[in-house]
C-alpha cells in the first residue's frame, strides 16, 4: 500500500512540475541592474495562468521603488480576466479586464492613465504571452495595463515590436523564448535580460 501511495504522489508530482514554466530575468537601465522579474506559467486542464511579478528600485529625481504583478487566466485559447497592479511610492494602481456577458469589461489604472470601456470582441492573446512564447503569426494582442489593443509587428529573424497606447516595445526571443526585451516607460525605459 505504502508503495502504491509513493507511485501515485510521484506521478502527481511529476505531472504538476511538468504544468510549470518559469523564467527569470533581470531588469537594467544603461547598464545597471535595478530588479528583478520572474515569469511563471501554470496549466491546469484547460486553464492556463500566467503570472508576471517584479520588483524595481531606481533613483530619478528620488527614490523609486515599484512593486508590479500581472496575473491573467485563459480557458483554453480564449481570455478570460487579467489584475495588473503596481504599488509605488508615488501612487498604486489597478488594471482589470474580465468576460462578463460575453463582453469583456475593462477599468484600467495605470500612471497617467485611466479608461473604463467595454471590448466587444474575443481576445484570444494578451501581452504577458510574449514572455512565454514567440509570437509567430500574430498581429495584434490586448495590452492588460491600458485595456486596448496594440500591434505586433515582425522585425526579422526573431525579433518583434509592440505599440499599445503609443508605448513602444521590442522583444527578442532564442530557440522561441523571451531573451530580450526593451520596454517603453513613461518614467523611464528599460531593458529585461533573461538570467
Amino acid at each position: 500500500m505504502k508503495k502504491y501511495i509513493f507511485i501515485v504522489f510521484s506521478y502527481f508530482l511529476i505531472t504538476s512540475l511538468q504544468a510549470q514554466e518559469r523564467h527569470e530575468y533581470e531588469i537594467t537601465i544603461a547598464g545597471f541592474s535595478i530588479g528583478e522579474m520572474t515569469a511563471t506559467k501554470t496549466e491546469e486542464g484547460d486553464t492556463t495562468t500566467y503570472l508576471l511579478t517584479s520588483k524595481v528600485s531606481l533613483w530619478l529625481f528620488g527614490q523609486i521603488n515599484i512593486d508590479y504583478v500581472t496575473d491573467v487566466k485563459y480557458v483554453g485559447n480564449r481570455f478570460i480576466r487579467s489584475t495588473v497592479a503596481s504599488q509605488t511610492n508615488r501612487g498604486n494602481f489597478l488594471s482589470r479586464i474580465w468576460l462578463e456577458d460575453e463582453f469583456y469589461q475593462v477599468d484600467a489604472k495605470s500612471y497617467k492613465y485611466e479608461i473604463e470601456t467595454v471590448i466587444r470582441e474575443n481576445i484570444d492573446y494578451s501581452a504577458v504571452r510574449l514572455f512565454f512564447e514567440e509570437p509567430i503569426g500574430r498581429r495584434r494582442m490586448i495590452a492588460e495595463n491600458y485595456g486596448v489593443f496594440g500591434s505586433i509587428k515582425a522585425l526579422g529573424s526573431s525579433e518583434y515590436e509592440t505599440l499599445a497606447n503609443e508605448n513602444k516595445n521590442k522583444y527578442t526571443y532564442i530557440n522561441g523564448k523571451l531573451d530580450r526585451a526593451v520596454m517603453h516607460s513613461p518614467i523611464k525605459n528599460y531593458i529585461i535580460k533573461r538570467k
